[in-house]
């Protein structure tokens, strides 16, 4: 897909803006579940016995096979900031997808470290229990002081690289949109899971609106490097891709698998 296609008009388009946001939520839930637990489990030797776009299983279990979907989010996190600082000017539908994945997958990753470490379950919990030496109240508060702080760096992050959007009232809205419809997207892909709709909804709509509630803040920054990106104009191609994307994601993940 090439920007080139498409004719900007004075302010972000609405609908292209929730269509990526949609497939973004996606993406972001593939890394953490798929590729980051997922890959973990394979990698180890393991069975995938559950994969859902909140549920995960792998027979035998492992430490390093919990970790692995927050490190799969923290990774994408970290090679979509490096990805964005060299992203030429000139691709607002490439930026404003970059973007959103970033501040989903690092508010998912670092929102749920002191949720996980406060209620003593979830990824981190388990996973610092059999991996870090030492009094529980150590790594318990340490784990959350962390969160904590990789929270906010995630948040100037976010709003730093939306910074490149020169109308900083229109990045607000545009921002405002993509947590509206990611967060929705996510619901609505683990609606379909079955066995358990309510509980498989609200996990996503913690792990993606919840976790990313900054997206809604009118958070202000100077652009980086002086990059002054063109508004997020319709765009039919990127349309029809981000919902391809949530279409398939919702059919495989969505539904739970295998």
């Amino acid at each position: 897909m090439s920007d080139e296609q498409t004719q900007p008009k004075a302010g972000h388009d609405p609908i292209t803006v929730m269509a990526i946001a949609a497939a973004t939520a996606c993406i972001a839930a593939f890394a953490h579940e798929a590729a980051g637990h997922g890959g973990a489990c394979l990698a180890l030797g393991g069975r995938i016995t559950q994969l859902t776009s909140v549920y995960f299983h792998c027979k035998p279990g492992d430490a390093w096979i919990a970790a692995g979907g927050p490190i799969g989010n923290l990774v994408a996190f970290a090679l979509i900031w490096l990805g964005l600082r060299a992203l030429p000017v000139g691709k607002p539908h490439l930026r404003l997808m970059l973007l959103l994945l970033m501040a989903f997958s690092i508010f998912w990753a670092a929102g749920y470290l002191p949720y996980s470490m406060w209620r003593h379950d979830g990824d981190y919990y388990f996973a610092a229990k059999d991996l870090i030496p030492g009094p529980e109240m150590v790594w318990h508060w340490g784990g959350i002081i962390l969160g904590v702080v990789l929270y906010l760096l995630g948040a100037a992050a976010v709003t730093r690289a939306g910074a490149a959007w020169a109308d900083q009232a229109a990045g607000t809205r545009m921002r405002r949109l993509g947590w509206l419809a990611g967060t929705v997207s996510a619901v609505a892909a683990a609606a379909l899971y079955a066995p358990d709709r309510k509980e498989a909804m609200a996990q996503a709509f913690l792990e993606v609106g919840a976790a990313s509630l900054p997206l809604l803040l009118a958070l202000r920054s100077r652009a980086p490097g002086g990059v002054a990106e063109a508004p997020v104009g319709r765009s039919l191609p990127w349309i029809a891709v981000s919902l391809a994307i949530f279409a398939a994601f919702a059919a495989t993940l969505g539904r739970g698998l295998p």
